[in-house]
C-alpha cells in the first residue's frame, strides 16, 4: 500500500501501545490532513458531491486545518469496532435491532484514545488535539487503509468494522527522508465486483464512478430528520441507524462481530418511542433517555422513534409477504 509507514518511522512507544490494544497507528506530515482535504473539494468542484450534502455534512471537514507552528504531525489510530445490538420489546416479541460499527460512543473514544497516547506513547508534554478532517482519506493516504466501491474503507484484518481517530501532535514523530503521503487505492477485488452495488437498497452506489451518491446513501437518510424521500423503498431499513447492506455482501470484508449492548427497552418505552406525539414529560422517559445515552449516538428522541418505526414497518411487511404467496 503507497505511503504505508508502520515500522521505524512511528515512535516505537506509539506503535507498542497500539499493539497491545489491536490498534494500527500511522503519522504524517500536516501534508496530509491538506491533502484529504484537497480531495473532497476537488471531487466537489467536479460536481460529483451533491451541493446540499455537502453544506450539511462535509464543508466542517474542509474548513479546519492544524496549525503548523504548533504542531508538526498528524497521527491516525483504526481500532477494530464490533457492530452492537439492542432490544425493543413490543407487545407480541422482542425485536432486536443491530447499530452499525462507530456509532455507539462514537465522540467518547476520541477522548480515550487521546488520553492513551498521552499517558503511554507520546513524550511528557506533548500536545495532542483532534482534528476534524476527513478521516477516510487521510487514513487512505497514510497507507492505513484502502477503499471499497461502497467509500467505505476496509482495514486489512477487521474490514469495515472500524473507527478512525485523527490527532494533531507537537510530538517528535521522524518519518523517512523524502516520505510523502501516497494516493488513496481501491481495494483489488472491487474492479470487478458489483456485490455491494447490486445488494445497495437505494441505488448510492452507482456503476458510473467510484464514489458514493452520498445524498442517495441509507445512511444518511438515517441520520436526518427529513421525511423520507419517495424513491425510497419501504423495506430497505433494516438498521436502527445507519446501513449494513454493502458491508454484510461484500466478499472482501471480514466477518462483522455483533455485540449486545443489554439495553432492553420495554414494551412500554418502545410504545413511547413508537408514538411521535408522546409527552416527553412523561415519567418513562427518564429511563428511556438513560438507556438511549448509553448508545452515545442514539439520544435523538424523534429520529430514532422515525426509524425505529420504518424498521418494524419493514419486518411486519416482510413477515406478511410469504403468507400472501401461499
Amino acid at each position: 500500500m503507497g505511503g504505508y509507514i508502520i515500522g521505524g518511522a512511528v515512535h516505537e512507544r506509539v506503535l507498542a501501545w497500539a499493539r497491545a490494544r489491536g490498534y494500527r497507528v500511522a503519522c504524517g506530515p500536516l501534508e496530509a490532513a491538506s491533502l484529504a482535504i484537497r480531495d473532497v473539494l476537488d471531487r466537489q468542484t467536479a460536481g460529483q458531491i451533491d451541493r446540499g450534502f455537502f453544506e450539511e455534512n462535509l464543508r466542517a471537514l474542509v474548513s479546519f486545518m492544524p496549525n503548523p507552528g504548533v504542531h508538526a504531525r498528524v497521527l491516525v489510530v483504526v481500532m477494530p469496532r464490533p457492530a452492537h445490538s439492542v432490544v425493543f420489546e413490543t407487545s407480541d416479541r422482542a425485536q432486536t435491532v443491530v447499530i452499525p460499527p462507530t456509532y455507539v460512543r462514537y465522540t467518547a473514544l476520541f477522548e480515550e484514545v487521546a488520553c492513551g497516547l498521552r499517558e503511554h506513547a507520546l513524550p511528557p508534554g506533548s500536545r495532542l488535539e483532534r482534528i476534524d478532517v476527513p478521516l477516510k482519506s487521510l487514513a487512505a493516504r497514510l497507507g492505513l487503509v484502502r477503499y471499497g466501491r461502497n467509500n467505505l474503507t476496509f482495514d486489512p484484518e477487521a474490514g469495515t468494522s472500524i473507527q478512525l481517530f485523527g490527532y494533531a501532535t507537537d510530538a517528535p514523530l521522524p518519518l523517512p527522508a523524502g516520505w510523502h503521503p501516497g494516493e488513496p487505492e481501491l481495494l483489488p477485488e472491487c474492479e470487478s465486483c458489483p456485490a455491494c452495488r447490486d445488494a445497495c437498497p437505494t441505488g448510492a452506489i452507482g456503476s458510473d464512478r467510484v464514489l458514493l451518491h452520498g445524498e442517495r446513501c441509507l445512511t444518511w437518510w438515517n441520520e436526518n430528520d427529513r421525511p423520507w424521500p419517495t424513491w425510497l423503498s419501504p423495506d430497505s431499513h433494516h438498521c436502527l441507524v445507519g446501513c449494513l447492506a454493502c458491508q454484510d455482501v461484500c466478499p472482501a470484508n471480514a466477518r462483522m462481530k455483533v455485540v449486545d449492548t443489554g439495553v432492553v427497552f420495554s414494551a412500554a418505552e418502545t410504545t413511547a418511542i413508537l408514538n411521535p406525539g408522546q409527552d416527553r414529560s412523561d415519567p418513562v422517559w427518564r429511563s428511556i433517555r438513560a438507556k438511549l445515552d448509553r448508545g452515545g449516538r442514539l439520544n435523538e428522541e424523534p429520529l430514532i422513534g422515525r426509524n425505529l418505526r420504518a424498521l418494524l414497518a419493514s419486518r411486519q411487511a416482510a413477515a406478511v409477504a410469504p403468507l400472501r404467496s401461499t
